[in-house]
């Protein structure tokens, strides 16, 4: 494709349209992967949802009107038949968010032990976080990458996170001396190794692509409110500068941007959205 088709319309509203470009988003079952899927709905774009979760996959399906393909991203022969399927199906492969990530309850060890202290972390828990977090982000690129540089435009946008920047704050997991109890969650040390990774992944393959039009960007949620204590929620959102936790549709905005052609003249780049947080 030469550089004047991939030159984008003047008017932003036409940046911002995907025009049925095919979507593929992991972890396209969790409660992220809907939203960022609606996003690019919403701007004209074909969402296709990948997830290894079935029963979760085939309800956020039929839910969202979306197709969906299951394949666990640490494999790469599934992921390979998941891009011959969609290429043969659909034609063409424009977007990729990288959205799937190890959970509490996505985890095949004994969840207990994924809130371990660092001393006691788990290996298996460990050795998991790393291959789904960023081994599986490695190989989603390595799979579905190609068919965009090959056609000579594409958009990958992997999920990082505020803590693969700075260090989790620990005190807002810890009791105080004004009452708070603390909680029995944290964030495990493979989380922000993991996540680290995923941005500087981001930037390596931004600099191998860029020649080939294809654009490779990172998004860093900070964390969304979603039925956490009360007392968490306040003890994080003091650590804020804008006083609050996340709202899970409030990364849409962002995807949108990265996924279209009014960020055509941005890769490598890391869009952290954190209320303000990692500035302090």
């Amino acid at each position: 494709m030469t550089d004047s088709q991939n030159r984008p319309a003047s008017s932003v509203r036409e940046q911002f349209d995907l025009n049925g470009r095919v979507c593929l988003i992991t972890g396209g079952a969790g409660y992220l992967g809907r939203q960022f899927a609606d996003a690019l709905a919403e701007l004209n774009g074909r969402p296709v949802l990948i997830d290894f979760l079935a029963d979760s996959l085939r309800d956020a399906s039929e839910t969202l009107g979306y197709p969906s393909f299951e394949a666990d991203v640490t494999d790469e022969a599934s992921l390979a038949a998941v891009r011959e399927k969609v290429l043969n199906e659909l034609g063409s492969i424009d977007v990729l968010i990288n959205s799937a990530g190890l959970t509490k309850h996505g985890c095949e060890v004994d969840p207990e032990r994924f809130f371990a202290t660092f001393e006691e972390t788990d290996r298996e828990v460990w050795d998991a976080g790393l291959k789904i977090n960023l081994t599986g982000v490695m190989l989603c690129c390595k799979v579905f990458g190609p068919p965009m540089v090959k056609q000579g435009k594409g958009a990958i946008i992997n999920i990082g996170s505020d803590i693969g920047l700075i260090s989790p704050d620990q005190r807002i997991y810890a009791p105080d001396e004004h009452g708070y109890e603390g909680v029995d969650f944290n964030a495990p040390a493979f989380y922000s190794a993991s996540k680290a990774g995923v941005i500087h992944l981001t930037k390596h393959l931004a600099t191998l692509w860029a020649a080939h039009g294809v654009r490779v960007n990172a998004i860093s949620p900070a964390g969304v409110e979603r039925d956490h204590d009360p007392a968490f929620v306040k003890q994080l959102a003091s650590r804020i500068p804008m006083g609050r936790m996340a709202r899970e549709s409030e990364f849409k905005g962002a995807v949108a941007f990265l996924a279209s052609d009014a960020s055509s003249f941005v890769t490598g780049h890391n869009l952290v959205i954190d209320g303000g947080r990692t500035i302090w």
